[in-house]
């Protein structure tokens, strides 16, 4: 009996080693003070690199000339309307996590489905202490009206199981709604509700979202996204 559940503590410390997820890299915000302009943009002087509980790994870039929007941030995109709910666009507490998910859905890095890309943040959020039922509301709000995409295409490999960049071809998209009136009710709304169920699931989380925006072309569809080029299944996303 105590070489089983030794066996059992030892299996659930390689599933925890195999599956948890981790940033590296070091936050660097360039010039110094970026962050309190007018504008309020900023260069990422060194590069951010967040793996996923299930392997993948995503990265940023560090700003150089011709880049489009890569190697930059704003902070979170995150609504005035909400910023007293969630917090300021650069707060630290989730300034990283903010600055990996906004690199994936730059029109020149979208690279992997939009709903890996969201559920992404939220597994980003959990890595960097934010609580639940905050991070689940972030999730929600980014699922439901984020930026989405339709189709992928093949990313610049940046290591085993990490893809990123590359110009973008081909792609249906729609940008961000996070600014709709709709968009406040229905998140003021869902905060509630996840308030009163903090165990809610991520895929409850998304059916929320499918019976808030019914017969979406993107929320609630299901889709497999083949990348052209990409041949190791590791970066195919399937839903």
């Amino acid at each position: 009996m105590r070489k089983a559940i030794a066996l059992m503590v030892l299996l659930m410390g390689v599933a925890n080693t195999l599956f948890a997820s981790q940033f590296t890299g070091e936050l660097t915000l360039l010039p110094e003070g970026c962050q309190l302009t007018k504008e309020r943009k900023c260069q990422l002087g060194s590069m951010l690199t967040f793996k996923a509980p299930n392997g993948l790994v995503w990265q940023t870039d560090i700003w150089k000339a011709g880049n489009h929007e890569s190697g930059t941030t704003d902070g979170a995109s995150i609504p005035k309307w909400a910023q007293p709910i969630i917090g300021d666009a650069y707060d630290e507490s989730f300034l990283k996590a903010a600055i990996v998910h906004d690199h994936y859905c730059y029109k020149e890095n979208r690279v992997r489905s939009w709903v890996e890309t969201h559920r992404m943040f939220y597994y980003a959020l959990i890595d960097l202490g934010i609580d639940k039922a905050k991070a689940k509301t972030m999730y929600f709000a980014v699922f439901t009206f984020g930026p989405h995409w339709k189709d992928v295409v093949a990313g610049e490999v940046c290591g085993e199981n990490c893809i990123k960049t590359l110009a973008p071809s081909g792609l249906v998209s729609e940008e961000s709604q996070l600014n709709w009136e709709r968009s406040i009710t229905t998140t003021q709304n869902f905060k509630a509700a996840v308030e009163a169920d903090p165990n809610m699931s991520l895929d409850e989380i998304e059916a929320y979202a499918e019976a808030a925006k019914p017969n979406d072309f993107y929320v609630g569809q299901g889709s497999t996204y083949v990348a052209e080029g990409v041949n190791d299944p590791n970066l195919l996303q399937k839903y």
